[in-house]
């Protein structure tokens, strides 16, 4: 019976951790696009800022999103691509994500993309949130196709898990 207690005890004493997984579709646009060709081989380095809007997978809106991030593109080829996104949601919350992935240029003038987020930190009923998560999604024409800027839309599904 002694035993019992002190495991039970032990049990209660452990703080309770919230984990949530939030799953989300953000449809962006490319509002500004700093690029530079470092050779004549099509390898173009650049500084972009997005913004976009937050989907549900209800379809639902629940806010906004803004992405600032560096890539790294070779045109024809593979790029990489890495920076900070800011979820903000209709309560004000927010969640502090950096990104890292990949840019596959596809046929069609589809960009694939893919990567990982870390949870560094968020407001609001995000405060102190850690964890990780991914995303994937599709672009239309490449801002560093032409080596300036140009439109480019795309959509990214997201599924981030929240550790508090």
């Amino acid at each position: 019976m002694f035993y019992i207690l002190v495991i039970l005890s032990a049990i209660l004493a452990m703080p309770a951790k919230a984990d949530e997984t939030l799953k989300f579709r953000t449809v962006q646009h490319a509002t500004s696009v700093q690029t530079l060709k470092v050779d004549a081989n099509g390898h173009t380095i650049g500084l972009a800022r997005t913004v976009g809007i937050i989907f549900l997978p209800d379809g639902s809106s629940a806010g906004t999103v803004l992405i600032v991030g560096t890539f790294d593109a070779v045109i024809g080829s593979e790029a990489t691509a890495d920076g900070y996104s800011i979820p903000t949601f209709a309560d004000g919350s927010e969640l502090w994500l950096k990104y890292t992935g990949t840019v596959k240029y596809a046929n069609g003038g589809k960009v694939l993309q893919k990567g990982t987020f870390i949870v560094v930190g968020g407001k609001g009923r995000y405060a102190g949130a850690k964890g990780d998560g991914t995303w994937e999604g599709e672009a239309t024409q490449s801002v560093a196709s032409a080596g300036q800027p140009s439109e480019s839309i795309a959509y990214i599904d997201s599924v981030i898990n929240i550790k508090k």
